[in-house]
């Protein structure tokens, strides 16, 4: 199938914008969308306004693990919509932890990793992992978050 995703980066987030096209585990709803950018601006906005509250528990989120909401900047989001059975607009946020940092020099330097760059056309799929890989749908129609899901430590 041939589709193409959007990338965007903004001061306070990056992330990719997937096409209604692009077939995944995430996304496997019959009634998708994709999102504009407009639609990403207003999703933001309801995320960090949100994402304290949401996030109160912070499960998975001791030791090593990031506090989510205190280092949501830090976080490459994958975005994918759908509409929901009462016809509102769900955008579905992946998030992981952005390794360009000095973890991710480490790892290309003395790991011999190379960049990740197939977040930017795949779903991106982790077991464990603790709060570096998150996922929250958010209802941009009523503008609110829910099914907040942190990974496990593994």
């Amino acid at each position: 199938m041939n589709y193409e995703n959007t990338y965007i980066k903004k001061n306070r987030y990056e992330g990719v914008i997937f096409s209604k096209d692009y077939i995944g585990l995430m996304n496997s709803s019959d009634n998708k969308f994709t999102p504009t950018q407009t639609d990403i601006d207003s999703a933001e906005i309801v995320l960090r306004k949100g994402i304290k509250l949401i996030n109160v528990n912070r499960p998975n989120q001791f030791d090593n693990c990031p506090v989510i909401d205190r280092k949501l900047g830090k976080y490459i989001r994958q975005y994918f919509g759908y509409i929901d059975t009462n016809g509102d607009k769900i955008i579905f946020i992946n998030c992981f932890w952005d390794k360009k940092g000095f973890y991710g020099f480490i790892d290309r330097i003395f790991y011999k990793e190379p960049d990740d760059t197939k977040w930017k056309t795949e779903e991106k799929y982790v077991l464990d992992g603790c709060s570096y890989y998150w996922s929250i749908k958010l209802n941009l129609t009523k503008k609110t978050l829910y099914d907040f899901g942190v990974n496990g430590i593994g």
